[in-house]
């Protein structure tokens, strides 16, 4: 028999309520897409298990995700921080804030985010504001998941 291991996240918050992700996608100029919220109603914040890391089921790295609401990590204190985005690279444009959702970061603490702007519309960058270097992961976040998880086959 085969079966399929994935990768799971550790350290989530609370779980939320559709009136929890109702009130949170308030704040954005756009609708969340609903592969977010699906996400996010099953994994609120959370880190990849050391585990999972050693055995290569992570495909991008990713050294956790901000919560919503509960926790140390929210995405709304995130978007507050950043304020704005304006790479360096004119061709992306700038967001605004709540144009943008913070929602993953890598082990250099960059934030990765969704963009709400009508002209890229779910798109996924990696933000690296330091340096104002942006990067283009993914062109939404279900493709975005599928790139995250690496499922292994076991016998």
């Amino acid at each position: 028999m085969v079966k399929i291991i994935m990768a799971t996240l550790i350290n989530k918050e609370q779980q939320l309520t559709d009136i929890d992700i109702d009130s949170f996608e308030k704040l954005f100029v756009n609708k969340i897409p609903t592969s977010f919220k699906t996400h996010y109603k099953a994994n609120n914040g959370g880190t990849p298990s050391e585990s999972d890391m050693e055995k290569g089921l992570w495909g991008l790295p990713i050294c956790g995700f901000y919560s919503i609401k509960y926790g140390k990590l929210k995405i709304e204190n995130t978007i507050t921080d950043i304020e704005f985005i304006d790479p360096e690279e004119k061709k992306y444009g700038t967001w605004a804030e709540y144009e943008f959702l913070p929602f993953a970061y890598d082990s250099g603490g960059n934030p990765i985010f969704l963009s709400l702007r009508k002209e890229d519309y779910g798109h996924i960058y990696l933000y690296a504001p330091d340096g104002k270097n942006i990067f283009s992961i993914s062109d939404d976040f279900e493709d975005f998941l599928k790139r995250l998880y690496q499922p292994q086959l076991s016998e």
